[in-house]
């Protein structure tokens, strides 16, 4: 009896612990599935944006991230009583779901995502309103949709019933486990950075620079976390950056006075920036003034703007200005104007005798163009909009030069450096764009029902910046200025505020582009003889391209000047990608090649690389203070 007893005792022991160990799966169970939303959520993005085109989805480091901070998030809406837990998961959720929808609208735009820095530039983004209702789209909506969801799912998935004492240390756990863990599952970072440096993750998820690789690696959470680290982590040895800038420098040849050297000593300049003017815009058609202009001085008919990270137009502004890059992570904005750059257009200018001013629609305030123009070397910068009776009249760029107030600015003192920055070319270009619709009343020769309604928006708003160069040849002849002054042209980027890719795919090879980064750049005087460049430039080498035109001293700039012999020409982009006149490398491979050996590939790509970071460290160094 006692030995079947013990039997009946044993059978119940252990259908109890299996009851207590099936019980135990099923908390698991229950603990998971709040947390899987927030992978789902990221994992989603990632497949959104293909990202698995620079690293894996199924690669577990980006996943691991995701589930961590997933179990993080649970563990927060569970220190509350359930009810007041839902809502806080809710609203950790949808915290973001709000992110993912916009970096998922940014990366339709642009094919990049925004970092933290980039949210600076909040104004600018008002700016795209209109422009992003164009994205909602069956495939948006599918994605918002897929958001939605996984958040609906989380909230009523979350328990009530769970110890909460055992299982949120454990969520906290895993969270701090997956920190730790996930790192190490990158590629090792080579010993030498040498030009295949690109394809170790380990090396990109310490340089965080390319942000479509970055959230790739990473994952939304983690590219958050991992972007706040660095903005914040002190930087490195600044006497070691300072010895490399040094070497750098040193390493390449120095500038060669040329047959272009002192031509335009003593003119006087006016140096414009287009906004979105792609070079398949600029003809006699669209911008009758600019290609003429275009076709009777020196173009640089192979001239780059590499676009380095959000705010294109006043990156762009940044590097023409300075010579220097502005941070493929980062901005300049906001963290740069107490810098020195002595070296910069203004300050080459005024040395050299010259008032300098700067001239745009918008408020000083605007990318913080007001203290930015002034650590350039202008004197003052003059927004339209403190003259204007309407923002429509100051979107038009002829009242930069119709305006008295404005032009007599730019003319009162020579010799002068006049910087004028147009707007009327800005996206949007549908019919919901006040600015568009205005062009096409003014010139309803672009309602042309072959062609994409945006297409028409761009050409016409092309030739209200046409307008602009027609009228100031005028007034400048009128006020015998023009004999004795120099135009010069380039553009901010290429279009790509027309929200159908291949339409503008299209246009661009039409106008005969390598590449969509090909823009518009002139130099245009009386008595110019016509002469094309085709060099391979960039943004940078206009600063030195000008000093040496003006006799002004070489700058100590990323770029070179076009006319120096020594300078081969090249144009160099934030994530390595390459190009010159034999090859084109992108990510480290070669799209083509036409005359380079491997050694000499993999001498420039590493070269690509090195040229970055040293302009990097230009500007985490205040590089310039010292030499002044």
């Amino acid at each position: 009896m006692q030995s079947a007893g013990a039997a009946v005792a044993g059978r119940i022991r252990a259908r109890a612990a299996d009851r207590g160990s099936s019980a135990q799966g099923r908390g698991l169970l229950r603990l998971l599935l709040p947390i899987l939303p927030f992978w789902l959520l990221d994992l989603t993005l990632r497949a959104a944006t293909d990202s698995g085109a620079y690293y894996a989805l199924y690669a577990a480091a980006p996943n691991l991230f995701s589930l961590g901070f997933g179990a993080l998030f649970t563990a927060l809406a569970l220190l509350l009583p359930r009810r007041r837990g839902r809502v806080l998961y809710g609203a950790i959720y949808a915290l973001w779901a709000v992110y993912a929808v916009v970096q998922y609208g940014v990366w339709r735009i642009f094919d990049r995502f925004l970092f933290l820095s980039d949210f600076l530039f909040a104004g600018e983004g008002l700016d795209f309103a209109g422009y992003a209702r164009q994205l909602i789209d069956g495939r948006f909506v599918l994605v918002v949709l897929l958001f939605v969801l996984w958040g609906a799912l989380g909230v009523r998935a979350l328990p009530a019933d769970v110890p909460r004492r055992r299982a949120c240390p454990g969520l906290v756990l895993c969270f701090a486990v997956t920190q730790l863990a996930a790192p190490q599952l990158y590629a090792a970072v080579p010993e030498t950075l040498d030009w295949d440096a690109w394809e170790s993750s380990g090396y990109e998820y310490e340089r965080f620079s390319s942000s479509a690789y970055d959230l790739a690696l990473t994952g939304p959470y983690q590219f958050v976390l991992r972007d706040a680290w660095l903005s914040v982590a002190p930087d490195g040895d600044a006497q070691n950056q300072l010895a490399a800038i040094d070497e750098f420098f040193s390493a390449r040849a120095a500038h060669q006075d040329n047959a272009m050297t002192g031509l335009l000593a003593g003119k006087n300049l006016i140096l414009v920036q287009l906004e979105s003017i792609d070079d398949f815009v600029l003809n006699e058609q669209n911008t009758p003034t600019l290609a003429r202009l275009q076709s009777e001085g020196i173009n640089f008919s192979e001239f780059y703007t590499s676009q380095y990270s959000n705010g294109y137009t006043f990156n762009t502004e940044f590097a023409a200005q300075t010579g220097v890059y502005p941070y493929a992570n980062g901005n300049v904005a906001y963290s740069l104007s107490r810098s020195a750059f002595p070296d910069a257009m203004g300050s080459l200018f005024e040395d050299a005798g010259y008032t300098a001013n700067s001239f745009h629609k918008s408020e000083a305030k605007f990318y913080n163009r007001g203290a930015m123009h002034q650590a350039f070397g202008y004197e003052q910068y003059y927004s339209a909009l403190d003259h204007a009776d309407s923002e429509m009249q100051a979107n038009v760029d002829e009242f930069l030069v119709d305006c008295d107030a404005l032009y007599e600015r730019m003319v009162a003192q020579t010799p002068f450096l006049s910087f004028l920055i147009t707007y009327s070319g800005h996206l949007g270009y549908d019919e919901a764009d006040a600015l568009t619709t205005y062009a096409l009343e003014q010139y309803p020769e672009y309602q042309d029902d072959s062609r994409p309604y945006e297409i028409n928006g761009l050409f016409a708003k092309a030739r209200l910046t046409d307008d602009l160069f027609a009228r100031l040849l005028e007034r400048l002849e009128q006020d015998g200025l023009l004999e004795d002054t120099v135009i010069c042209v380039y553009d901010d980027h290429y279009a790509y505020g027309l929200t159908d890719r291949t339409v503008l795919e299209a246009y661009s090879d039409a106008a005969g582009g390598r590449l969509l980064e090909r823009t518009p750049c002139f130099i245009w005087y009386e008595g110019c003889t016509p002469m094309t460049v085709d060099k391979t430039l960039q943004t940078v080498d206009l600063l030195p391209t000008l000093a040496n035109l003006f006799g002004l001293p070489a700058p100590r700039t990323m770029g070179q000047d076009a006319f120096d012999p020594a300078y081969e020409g090249y144009a160099i982009f934030p994530d390595g990608t390459w190009l010159n006149d034999k090859a084109y490398v992108k990510n480290g491979a070669v799209v083509w090649n036409e005359g380079m050996t491997d050694a000499e590939i993999a001498e420039m790509t590493a070269y690509a690389r090195r040229f970055q970071q040293i302009g990097d460290a230009i500007l985490d160094t205040d590089y310039y203070s010292a030499l002044e």
